[in-house]
């Protein structure tokens, strides 16, 4: 199809003299135009812009209508001059509503599918996600979207099935393609004068992330045409099959000329993108499970909170080795932590040391150090001593002041395989009890309770 004219709605008055747009694989897809608007239409026309971002552009031939773009205003400015009017339009496809605004999520269970990302994505938009790959695959992996618009999410999932994303502005909406459309050739290449253009850095760069492909997938075919087309289109071009991957439109004379981009099917195949903010990123969380060396989180301010699963962490501890050595200390359930991203993989992401919010509390003193569980077990090194305690009236002090201190609640039992023994160098031995002190080797015994008695097969006094 050719155009005749051109129809902007709702600025039917406008008569366009200048007109570009540019529509790319990942990108939205772009148009500025201008032309004169009668006079007396300016104030009404720059109402309507502010009252209703969606502008339709349709070419007209032949009695009928096709959309060249359904899209939503980015910028709209007068120029008024001797009584005439220019007006110019700066237009995005819908998708670029879900580009707008950086979000925060996490997708931990591995057995969510891509199409169920996507709808979380796509429902703050109103939005229309056509799946061509990966529709009911599982994602295998733990996904997060920190600081990142939904648009530029999507752009990252469709990468790790090797595929690109596809704005469609033919509607009054954020609708996309998530991989190459399944289409018909509509493109008859017969007749069509071409250049082409070998891509050699791209073709190592792809070679280089382990992607296959041949130097004629990195070949692109240009040629320029009065007929429309879409990004995604195909057709044969000297039978090779190829795919519409870019298109740029311009004005001359009056009528609009499509400069089109074409490659092979492999060739739009494209390295995983990774999100360079999770690159040393830190997100503070909570416990929610404990298992051997691993932990349950929920990360703080997740908007996907409740659909985002479970995943186990692994938990860095103070010092650990693969043999076993090391310091194993976890955290318990409902203890706050943080996420830690030490590059620009989710899957590299581990859980790290838990901390204290509010007041100080026992922690006061930084001399003093300490570690206690949640039943206030507790092992205590101050400057002048070493406690070990229950807080519940049993502990052992090692004082530089006093010695040693051992209390109980309890019985205390000293038993030694070997010998056990009790010496003082410079003072003396003290042993009490308010009921009886009994010492006893073999058949040999002294009791001391109130009266002292001895027996043993000799005594001597």
């Amino acid at each position: 199809m050719r155009e005749e004219r051109i129809v902007v709605h709702p600025f039917e008055q406008l008569k366009i003299e200048s007109y570009q747009s540019v529509e790319e694989v990942n990108e939205h897809a772009y148009i500025k135009m201008s032309g004169q608007i009668p006079f007396k239409k300016k104030d009404e026309y720059m109402y309507k812009g502010e009252s209703n971002p969606w502008v339709r552009v349709i070419a007209v031939a032949n009695k009928k209508e096709h959309t060249l773009l359904y899209g939503i205003i980015e910028n709209i400015r007068m120029e008024i001059k001797n009584k005439t009017c220019r007006m110019e339009l700066v237009l995005r496809s819908g998708t670029v509503q879900m580009d707008c605004r950086e979000r925060m999520r996490s997708f931990q269970s591995e057995s969510l599918t891509y199409s169920e990302v996507l709808d979380i994505c796509n429902q703050n938009y109103n939005a229309d996600g056509i799946m061509s790959v990966a529709k009911g695959t599982a994602i295998n992996r733990f996904i997060m979207q920190y600081q990142e618009t939904d648009w530029n999410f999507i752009k990252r999932l469709a990468s790790i099935n090797q595929t690109v994303v596809i704005a469609d502005s033919s509607a009054r909406t954020s609708r996309y393609y998530f991989g190459l459309p399944d289409r018909e050739n509509t493109i008859k290449g017969d007749n069509i004068e071409y250049d082409t253009c070998y891509d050699v850095q791209e073709y190592w760069l792809k070679k280089g992330k382990n992607l296959e492909l041949s130097p004629v997938d990195a070949m692109i075919y240009v040629w320029t045409s009065r007929e429309i087309y879409h990004l995604g289109d195909c057709g044969l071009v000297q039978n090779k099959q190829l795919i519409v991957w870019k298109i740029i439109t311009e004005m001359k004379g009056g009528v609009l000329y499509h400069t089109y981009y074409m490659r092979t099917k492999s060739g739009f195949k494209i390295p995983v993108i990774y999100h360079t903010e999770n690159s040393g990123a830190s997100l503070f969380g909570v416990v929610r499970n404990v298992s051997e060396e691993k932990v349950q989180i929920e990360i703080f301010g997740d908007e996907n909170r409740e659909r985002t699963g479970a995943r186990w962490f692994p938990y860095a501890t103070v010092y650990s080795s693969e043999d076993g050595t090391g310091w194993y200390c976890m955290p318990e359930i409902r203890d706050k932590i943080r996420l830690y991203f030490p590059t620009e993989k989710e899957q590299d992401a581990y859980v790290i040391s838990a901390y204290h919010e509010g007041n100080g509390g026992l922690r006061t003193n930084p001399q003093c150090k300490f570690w206690r569980n949640r039943e206030g077990k507790e092992i205590q090194l101050a400057p002048g001593r070493i406690l070990l305690t229950n807080n519940n009236g049993t502990y052992i002090e090692l004082s530089d002041s006093n010695g040693v201190e051992i209390v109980s609640g309890g019985p205390v039992v000293l038993s030694a395989g070997g010998a056990l023994r009790i010496s003082s160098a410079s003072s003396g031995i003290e042993l009490s009890a308010p009921n009886k002190v009994k010492l006893k080797q073999g058949d040999t015994e002294m009791s001391l309770g109130g009266d002292l008695n001895m027996s043993g097969a000799q005594i001597k006094l």
